[in-house]
C-alpha cells in the first residue's frame, strides 16, 4: 500500500487522461476513468484501450485504478516488446507481469525497442495526466526543412504558446548536422526536458518531454506537438468533479541549523501527502509541532537556513530541483494587508500587476491578465469599491488576487484571524474557501478553526513527538473522520488531546494510529 492513504472514505476514480503519441498517427486522449486494459487493436480485441502499432501485444498491459487510496498504477502483462516507465523498462515479477508502478502527472510509458535513443517509427509514448483534459487542443508544429524553431508566447514566426507564464521569447530550437538542440532565451521561469530544469543548451530525442510554464511540447524528430494552454478559469463543479493532484508532498526529514551553531536539529519528519484542486486545508498543530517550518518547506525557502530530505512536487517536478521554474506556483499571503486603503480593488490589482509583469507584458496582455484574476476570484462585484470598505474577508480575498496574479496555484495564510471577532473570522473563512471554487488551493493556520469547520475540506494534523522531539504527521483527511479519529466534536479538542504542555499528552499515539491506518 502506498504511504499517502488518506483516512477517509473511498470516492468515485479520479478522472485522469492518457496522451497516446505514435509517429505519422492522430493524437488520440483516452479518459482514464477506472481500470483499463491496452492492447493491439484488432477485430477480436476486448481491451479498452487500441493501439495500431504492430509492436504492441495483443494483451500488452492494464491501468489499475485502487480505490482507497484515489491512485492508479500500470502494469505490463508480460508483453513480448515490454513498457518502459520513465525510461526504465519494467522487469517481470511473476507469471502475470511486472510490478505495478503508481502513476503521476507526467509520467511517461513506452514501447519501444531498447535503444531508446534510436526509437522504432512504430514506437508508442503514452504520458498520464490529471491536468490534461480529453477536450484539449494538441497542435502539431512540422521541422521538416527549417534549422531553427523560436518558441514563446506571441510570437509570429515559430510555435506561439497560448500560455501567459510563458515569455514572449521564452526558447529557440536549432538544428545541427540533423541533430536538434533547445536552449532558453532567457526567460522568466524557465524550461524543463524530461522533468530536469534546463541549464545551458540540451540535446534533444525523440519523445523527449519539454516543459514551458503550463504547457507540454513532445520532440518527434520531424515534428513537435504541444497543447494550447486554456486560459478560462474552470466551473467550481468541474474543479470538484475532477480532484486533480496539484501539490504533491514527500518529505522525508526538514533540518534547521539551530542560531549561532552549525549544528542542525531535525524539526519534522515523515510527512506524505496530496493537495487536490478545490482543497481549503487546515493546519493544526501542537506547541513546537513544526507548521511554519512545514509552510516555508512547500514553498522553497528553507534552503535559507536548513535542508529538506525528500520533495515538494508540482506536476510532478520536484520544486527544489526546478525552483525557477515552479517558484510561482505557491503564494505566501502576508498576515497583515498590503494595500492602500484609499485605492479601488480594480487598481489595487492593477498596480500589482504592473510591478509583477513590468517588461516582459504589454498593457494589453496585463490588463486581460487582471480581468481574468477579478473573473476567477469573483471579485468583478468589488472592482470600483474602496478598500477600506471591504470586510475583512473580502480584503484577505484581495490579497489572494495579488498573489495569483503571479499563476499561483496555492495560497498559504499563517493565522490570518488572529484578532479577529467571530463574524469577520466566519467572513474572513468564507471568503477564503470561495478562493478555491476555480481549482486553486487555500491552506490556513488557524486557532479558531471551529467558526468554519464545515469549510474545510481537508485536516492536516501536526504533532511533536516525545520520542525524538520531530514534528510528526498525525492525521490528513476530512473534517468528518479527523472527529472520529481523535475521538473528539471540535476540531480545537485536537490539539488538547496531542499537546504534552497542558494537554493530555498523545502525541505519539496519534502519530502511530495514522502510521497504522496508512499500513492498511
Amino acid at each position: 500500500m502506498d504511504n499517502k492513504t488518506v483516512y477517509y472514505k473511498p470516492l468515485p476514480p479520479k478522472p485522469a487522461t492518457l496522451l497516446i503519441i505514435e509517429r505519422g498517427k492522430p493524437i488520440t486522449l483516452v479518459s482514464l476513468d477506472g481500470s483499463m486494459t491496452l492492447g493491439r487493436a484488432s477485430e477480436k480485441s476486448t481491451c479498452d484501450i487500441k493501439i495500431a502499432s504492430g509492436i504492441v501485444s495483443r494483451n500488452h498491459g492494464e491501468f489499475i485504478y485502487e480505490d482507497v487510496e484515489g491512485i492508479f498504477y500500470y502494469r505490463d502483462n508480460n508483453s513480448l516488446n515490454g513498457t518502459f516507465y520513465n525510461g526504465v523498462k519494467l522487469e517481470q515479477l511473476n507469471e502475470r507481469g511486472t510490478r505495478a508502478v503508481r502513476l503521476s502527472d507526467g509520467d511517461i510509458l513506452r514501447i519501444d525497442c531498447e535503444n531508446l535513443m534510436n526509437p522504432r517509427s512504430d514506437a508508442v509514448i503514452i504520458i498520464f495526466s490529471t491536468a490534461f483534459s480529453v477536450k484539449e487542443t494538441w497542435k502539431r508544429y512540422p521541422l521538416d526543412g527549417i534549422d531553427s524553431v523560436k518558441i514563446g508566447r506571441g510570437i509570429s514566426d515559430g510555435i506561439c504558446l497560448t500560455d501567459f507564464m510563458a515569455s514572449r521569447s521564452h526558447a529557440v530550437m536549432v538544428r545541427a548536422q540533423n541533430t536538434w538542440h533547445i536552449t532558453d532565451s532567457g526567460s522568466v521561469n524557465g524550461l524543463a526536458v524530461n522533468r530536469e530544469q534546463l541549464e545551458g543548451q540540451r540535446e534533444l530525442h525523440i519523445f523527449d518531454v519539454i516543459r514551458i510554464a503550463n504547457t507540454t511540447l513532445i520532440f518527434l524528430g520531424n515534428e513537435v506537438i504541444y497543447n494550447e494552454v486554456q486560459m478560462a478559469a474552470p466551473q467550481p463543479e468541474q474543479v470538484r468533479a475532477n480532484r486533480s493532484v496539484v501539490m504533491s508532498v514527500n518529505i522525508d526529514e526538514v533540518k534547521v541549523r539551530k542560531f549561532n551553531s552549525i549544528a542542525k536539529k531535525t524539526l519534522l519528519s515523515h510527512i506524505n501527502l496530496d493537495v487536490e484542486a478545490g482543497d481549503f486545508v487546515l493546519i493544526l498543530g501542537g506547541a513546537g509541532a513544526g507548521k511554519t517550518t512545514f509552510i516555508k518547506s512547500l514553498m522553497g525557502s528553507i534552503k535559507r537556513t536548513g535542508k529538506v530530505e525528500g520533495q515538494v512536487l508540482f506536476d510532478n517536478m520536484d520544486l527544489y530541483k526546478n525552483f525557477r521554474m515552479l517558484k510561482h506556483k505557491i503564494g505566501l499571503v502576508p498576515q497583515f494587508s498590503t494595500t492602500r486603503d484609499n485605492d479601488t480593488v480594480y487598481n489595487t490589482i492593477m498596480d500589482a500587476a504592473n510591478i509583477k509583469l513590468a517588461g516582459e507584458y504589454s498593457n494589453a496582455e496585463i490588463r486581460q491578465r487582471v480581468d481574468n484574476v477579478i473573473g476567477k476570484l469573483m471579485l468583478t462585484s468589488l472592482t470600483g469599491n474602496l478598500v477600506k470598505n471591504l470586510s475583512g474577508g473580502q480584503k484577505k480575498r484581495v490579497e489572494v488576487a495579488i498573489q495569483a496574479i503571479g499563476d499561483q496555484e496555492v495560497f498559504v495564510l499563517d493565522e490570518p484571524d488572529s484578532g479577529m471577532d467571530y463574524a469577520t473570522r466566519v467572513d474572513l473563512m468564507t471568503n477564503l474557501h470561495s478562493c478555491t471554487d476555480s481549482g486553486g488551493v487555500v491552506m490556513v493556520i488557524s486557532h479558531s478553526p471551529d467558526d468554519a469547520a464545515h469549510l474545510f475540506t481537508k485536516v492536516i494534523v501536526l504533532a511533536k513527538s516525545q520520542r525524538d522531539e520531530v514534528g510528526r504527521l498525525a492525521y490528513y483527511g476530512d473534517v468528518e473522520n479527523a472527529y472520529k479519529f481523535f475521538g473528539v466534536g471540535k476540531l480545537s479538542d485536537i490539539v488538547m488531546e496531542i499537546n504534552y504542555e497542558g494537554g493530555h499528552g498523545r502525541a505519539d499515539e496519534f502519530i502511530d494510529k495514522f502510521e497504522n491506518t496508512r499500513r492498511g
